[in-house]
Order: C-alpha cells, then structure tokens, then sequence
C-alpha cells in the first residue's frame, strides 16, 4: 500500500515537470512595466496646497495707462471751489464729467494761496520741498526748487509751455524747463487766446494754461457770489474754444485733460486751512478714463503732476509726495 502511494507521487511529480511546471522555491521577479502603464499605474504626485487667502491677500494689478497718450494739458481755473460747478452755468465742463473721471473733494496744500498751490500742483511736492510757503517770494528768496513735471518731460524730450494769467507765476518755470511761455497779469480772454496760438502751432506735450479771473472776481465779490459765478461761466466757454480747438487739431484722441483749481475761498478770501478754502475740483478727460466715474479715492493738489508724468509713462521723482491717480487708469 505504502509502495502504491510513492509510486503515484512520483508520477504526480514527472508529470508537473513535463507540463513545465517548477516546485523549486525560488523567488519570481515582477515583470517591468511599460512605459506607458508605469506612468499610468504610477501615483499622482502630492499636492501642494495653496495658502489660505488670510496668509496671502490677492493683489490687483496696478493699472496702467491708455497707450498713445502723447499730451497732457492741464487747467487750472485759479479760485474755483467744486460747489460752483454744481450751482454756475458751466455746459463745457457738464460734459466733460459726463466724458470722463471727477472727483469734488480734492484737497489743495495748507497754505491755500495761489503761488503755493499751483507750484504742488506742477512740482508734485509739498510747500516745504519746493519752497513757496506763501503767496510772494520773499526778499532773498533763492527760488522754486525742483524737479517740476516741466523739467522732467522737457528732460526726457518732449515739448513744454505755459500759458498764465498771473504774472507771478513766473516763479513756477524752472530754467530750461519750457519751451514756450505766456505769463501776465491779463484777464481769461488773453489767456484763452494764448493758449490757442500754442495749440494751433502744435500742441505741445506738457501744456499749462491758468485763468485767473474767477480769484479775482471772488477777491471783489465774495466766494460763490452771482458774479464769481458768472466767472466760472465765463472760464467754462474759454474752455469749450480750447477743446473745440483741441478736437479740430485732431489731438483729442492722444490728449489727457486734467481741470482742477489751486484753492477754494470764502467771503472775500482764502488761505486758510479750511474746508472752504482747500476743497478743490479734479476733473480727468482722455484715452481710457472711464466715462461719468466719480472718483472715490483721496487726491491731493500735487497728484496731478505724477499723474501727468504717469500718463506719459515718465518715471516719477523719489522725492515727490504726489501719486498718480491710478482710478483713472482702469
């Protein structure tokens, strides 16, 4: 019996070797994978979680401005508060706020008198870094100190003038920083017509153009009285001759129009550091401000000159206080 059962085993076992079979302990290696399968059956790789929006704010691209703005013309209506626009008759600049960015709580610098005002404005610093803390120089004053948005465009290579009503604004023009000049005590309409010999020439890159006659008439008058507003009126028509000029010119599509003042005022006065005397207008017109926005940031006297020098992508001075107003840009 037991003869029997080895006997059978062995066959068992002949017959696994014929059919190729191995009993023989051995480890088997596992086949490789294909390219294509290792790459399939292979595990994703982990992960990297991004921060939490508390560990890293997003950050909205800084705009930048309208390609093919080649000019930049600034006016300032000397004296006007941003109350006048809403109660004088004003259809030129009604339109332009409907074309374009304002705000009606710009802020003029402390000491709100016009030499000091106008020098922030063009200079893009405050009184003690440009050095005109009051209304007229004194004796000995050594003079304006710079750099102003004229010397820096004129630097760069681009053209400049000026165009005033008030022959102390002459204090303004650094040396060889414009082109071309106009600046006496003259009323709007000389101002006005001025300012269009300089465009009908060619507008230049950087242009200024200063009415005084609203300052003047509140001076007399009294702040927001029937006559000063007629003075708004009156400035608001020369300015509707400058951009019907500007538009014949075909210079409308390449030009960024900044309106604003250098104070506000009361009863027969400014200079103060007062609401009524520091609020200002800013108004913004050209390639792609947005049309009727009402400006919701702080804008000082002194950003208007980064914001020109921003438009034409000009670096802006370190020791500037200005910015531009970058809302206009969006």
């Amino acid at each position: 019996m037991y003869k029997k059962f080895l006997l059978s085993i062995s066959l068992f076992v002949v017959l696994l070797a014929i059919a190729g079979f191995r009993i023989i302990d051995t480890p088997v290696s596992n086949p490789t994978p294909s390219p294509t399968l290792a790459s399939t059956l292979a595990p994703p790789p982990t992960a990297t979680l991004p921060p939490t929006a508390t560990s890293l704010p997003t950050v909205a691209p800084t705009p930048t401005p309208q390609s093919g703005i080649n000019h930049v013309v600034i006016i300032s209506i000397d004296g006007m508060r941003p109350d006048a626009l809403d109660q004088a008759d004003t259809p030129t600049m009604d339109k332009l706020r409907a074309r374009g960015a304002y705000c009606p709580h710009a802020q003029t610098v402390k000491t709100s008198e016009t030499l000091p005002g106008h020098a922030s404005m063009l200079t893009g610093m405050l009184e003690d870094k440009h050095g005109i803390l009051w209304g007229l120089p004194y004796i000995g004053w050594p003079g304006m100190k710079g750099p102003s948005l004229f010397s820096e465009a004129h630097d760069a290579g681009f053209s400049t003038a000026m165009v005033f009503g008030k022959e102390k604004l002459n204090y303004l023009a650094l040396p060889n920083s414009v082109d071309k000049l106009f600046g006496e005590d003259v009323h709007d309409t000389e101002v006005k017509d001025h300012a269009l010999e300089f465009i009908q020439a060619g507008l230049p890159n950087v242009l200024f153009i200063h009415f005084p006659d609203t300052d003047r008439v509140g001076h007399a008058y009294g702040w927001m009285s029937s006559n000063q507003l007629y003075a708004v009126n009156y400035a608001d028509a020369m300015i509707g001759e400058i951009i019907a000029t500007l538009d014949n010119g075909g210079y409308l599509n390449n030009t960024l129009l900044i309106i604003s003042a250098d104070h506000g005022g009361h009863d027969h006065s400014h200079g103060d550091d007062t609401p009524l005397d520091r609020t200002i207008p800013w108004l913004a017109v050209g390639p792609g401000v947005p049309q009727g926005l009402s400006l919701t940031g702080h804008i000082d006297i002194y950003d208007t000159a980064a914001t020109a020098l921003y438009a034409l992508e000009l670096p802006i001075p370190e020791k500037w206080d200005g910015k531009p107003v970058l809302e206009i840009f969006q």
